[in-house]
């Protein structure tokens, strides 16, 4: 098996929200000639924590951490027979990298050997996409830094409306819950513009709405961004339709992505306007604030409501709380980070016990 040189080979990652067209930007990218993009398998921060002090990567190291690619096999939806990954082949390859490896090299190795259903040619850019990352921006930062950051930003109300509206499907990946939705929203519109400030030269900001109306325009700016040469042939993704729902699909991945197969187009955005009350519309407003501004999201009510603010503080509060825990979290041992990981998704887990529903996103995860 022939392969590129893993250690010259950059790595840019795609940010952003559940539901916010963070599938639809990895598939452009998946469909590129030179870019390599696993399906979500978040798994980067546990084998971080593991094996982030070996200096030597001798066989019996490389095949451990193969076999801790698939230790848990299964995140709902997120599955490793998904990446189609062969231990044999990956180790192989990987041996060839005992004398310059380092937790980086291998770490990106998972995603340049997921397989694509999109040809590929030599492979210049290594790109992951995990949204659950977003909570671990900065960490992942520094662990990656030499990397390029894409932050994809949707509508705060169209973003809530998509959410409840999987969970209306059976599929929750988070509680369709308006004031913790926008709260989220809020924060890492926050952290992203803070990611941006900082290190303007690596992190790129991206509306949805400007992805699915300047097609050609924002993506061609988003490959300049990383140095890659433009394709407009990326737009034509949905053409391998029949062959990615045979590799991919399931009853519940055609309930999660539902319109990624088709071209490109504006069918999701303004769906709050039918969807949201008046006193939903002003709570999302009141909650999203400046950030709503910032990003050039229209508010329909500027006012300040003391009412709607000790309405919604609590669920505030809970979300600064949790995201924090969440974060101190990946520090920890690896066994304790992965316990942690799975437990502190407090008020999904409350929500699907009471509805009686089904996880799609990230549940206690099955050994493999």
């Amino acid at each position: 098996m022939e392969t590129d040189d893993l250690s010259k080979i950059p790595m840019f990652f795609i940010f952003g929200r559940p539901r916010s067209g963070t599938t639809l930007l990895t598939t452009l990218f998946n469909a590129h000639p030179n870019v390599r993009i696993a399906p979500e398998f978040p798994v980067m921060l546990f084998l971080y924590q593991h094996f982030r002090k070996v200096k030597i990567w001798d066989e019996a190291t490389i095949r451990s951490f193969v076999d801790h690619v698939f230790e848990y096999s299964k995140f709902s939806l997120r599955r490793v027979e998904n990446l189609k990954l062969d231990k044999e082949v990956i180790v192989g390859e990987l041996l060839k990298y005992k004398e310059v490896g380092s937790i980086q090299l291998f770490l990106k190795s998972i995603n340049y050997f997921a397989y694509s259903v999109y040809d590929k040619e030599e492979t210049l850019w290594i790109g992951d996409k995990n949204p659950i990352y977003s909570i671990y921006i900065n960490r992942i930062r520094n662990i990656f830094p030499d990397s390029k950051f894409i932050c994809i930003i949707r509508d705060y109300r169209d973003n809530y409306v998509s959410i409840k509206k999987l969970a209306e499907k059976d599929i929750a990946v988070e509680a369709p819950v308006l004031t913790l939705q926008v709260a989220r929203w809020r924060y890492f519109v926050r952290l992203f513009l803070d990611c941006k400030r900082r290190f303007p030269d690596k992190y790129y900001i991206l509306r949805y709405e400007d992805l699915v109306t300047e097609q050609e325009k924002t993506f061609r700016s988003l490959s300049e961004f990383i140095g890659l040469p433009y394709d407009p042939s990326v737009f034509d993704f949905y053409k391998k339709k029949d062959e990615v729902s045979k590799v991919y699909g399931n009853t519940i991945w055609d309930k999660f992505h539902e319109n990624l197969l088709h071209p490109v187009n504006t069918g999701r955005m303004n769906t709050w306007q039918d969807k949201l009350t008046s006193q939903e519309e002003k709570m999302a407003d009141q909650i999203a604030g400046k950030y709503a501004d910032k990003l050039g999201y229209q508010r329909q009510y500027k006012g300040f409501s003391l009412w709607l603010f000790l309405k919604s503080a609590p669920m505030l509060m809970y979300n600064n709380i949790l995201l924090m825990l969440m974060i101190s979290g990946t520090y920890l041992p690896a066994k304790a980070s992965q316990w942690w990981f799975f437990k502190a998704t407090i008020l999904l887990k409350t929500y699907l016990k009471i509805v009686g529903k089904k996880p799609g996103g990230i549940p206690p995860p099955q050994a493999g």
